[in-house]
């Protein structure tokens, strides 16, 4: 069938080999490269971008969960793959068949593991979890019965313990107080891996660096590290916009539907919200928040139709929204026009957007929708399509 370009993403793969140098530039050469690819990375699409990572020399890929890992997997990507999430203990003899690495929080789940293995002859690559302060998964890295359990674990034969990780919470921040904070971590998890080296308990990979840590922290890289959003070319936080020279790879962008002339005092939309003040030009984009455009962004927002702000009135849609083009005569149906991303020398950054809502970066571009597809760029030329619907 003919492609259809209704509302799309454009994906710049010469953005995500450019982040890639980058963040490798700021860890020493020998340090690994676990490349974060979660929630379909982070809603760029996972297997295209897993691919560019293998290409471009990336050590490790990382996942939230099994389904993830599987459909990496199923596309034929044989990087080791560590799941960051909970899998249920009966799937522990498929992630050995899968070369797949499972975090582990806790003696229980580690049990429950071992239980699920045990008689096979089967051995798990595992990476133990640290909690130095995040307060989600793992051990308690200052607790004094977190040596002789992880002591335990690496004992049992069905387990190789590969890794050993913590996550700092906050290391996106340039505080005194944070700074600290993720000093005060870092020590805590280094005082256990010694502990536990110096018990016979060695691990290949020490990992702590999450985008944040990578750019502002590399001393604390140990042996890999693991950035994520930083990856797709956006900043950890605010506070470090403009600081390093990331580029996003992600531009999303709609077309016009139709484009017609209204008096004043219409009404435009559900429930009125925005009513003409004078003659206006209005079209109708396609677009709505059932491809992740909020809804929260009603009256708020605008976007690129030739490079210049259009702003959007009335409520959007779930399908629809409306922009006022009156000062873009030459606007015609069909036009693309750019929701978040570049449009010439024009942009809107998607932090933008998610500022607006009330969040992040990360949250917008993972709410955009399946049925919009992905087009995968080498400049200006279309390498790749991910269409998950047709």
């Amino acid at each position: 069938m003919k492609l259809l370009k209704r509302t799309w993403a454009d994906i710049s793969m010469d953005n995500l080999s450019h982040n890639y140098r980058l963040l490798r530039s700021c860890i020493p050469a020998d340090c690994r490269f676990l490349g974060v690819v979660k929630a379909d990375a982070y809603g760029h699409g996972a297997v295209p971008v897993s691919r560019q990572l293998v290409d471009l020399g990336a050590d490790y890929l990382a996942v939230s969960n099994m389904e993830e890992a599987v459909q990496l997997r199923r596309s034929y990507i044989r990087l080791p793959i560590l799941i960051l999430g909970y899998t249920p203990a009966f799937y522990a003899e498929d992630m050995v068949d899968m070369g797949i690495r499972q975090e582990v929080h806790s003696i229980e789940y580690a049990m429950q593991l071992a239980e699920a293995l045990a008689g096979t002859g089967k051995r798990l690559k595992i990476h133990i979890k640290l909690d130095t302060g995040m307060s989600r998964l793992g051990f308690f890295a200052d607790n004094e019965e977190t040596l002789d359990q992880i002591k335990r674990i690496a004992a049992l034969d069905c387990f190789v313990t590969e890794g050993i990780f913590t996550h700092f919470p906050v290391a996106d921040s340039l505080c005194q107080e944070a700074e600290a904070e993720t000093k005060r971590q870092f020590e805590h998890f280094t005082a256990m891996t010694e502990a536990l080296a110096a018990a016979g308990v060695h691990f290949k990979l020490r990992h702590c660096c999450n985008s944040a840590a990578t750019l502002l922290h590399p001393e604390y890289a140990l042996d890999m590290v693991r950035p994520g959003i930083a990856t797709y070319g956006i900043s950890p936080s605010e506070e470090l916009t403009g600081r390093f020279d990331l580029r996003p790879l992600m531009s999303l962008r709609t077309t016009v539907s139709q484009i017609r002339p209204f008096e004043a005092g219409i009404g435009v939309s559900y429930g009125g919200t925005y009513v003409t003040p004078a003659p206006r030009t209005i079209a109708v984009l396609a677009i709505g928040y059932a491809d992740g455009l909020a809804r929260s962004l009603s009256n708020r927002v605008s976007f690129l139709l030739h490079g210049k702000r259009v702003p959007v009135v009335g409520r959007i849609c779930m399908d629809m929204c409306m922009v006022d083009v009156t000062e873009v005569p030459e606007a015609r149906v069909g036009d693309v026009v750019t929701v978040f991303g570049t449009d010439g020398d024009a942009a809107i950054p998607v932090d933008d957007l998610a500022r607006l809502t009330g969040t992040i970066p990360y949250e917008t571009l993972c709410g955009i929708n399946k049925r919009t597809p992905r087009f995968y760029l080498d400049g200006e030329e279309r390498m790749e399509v991910l269409q998950y619907i047709v």
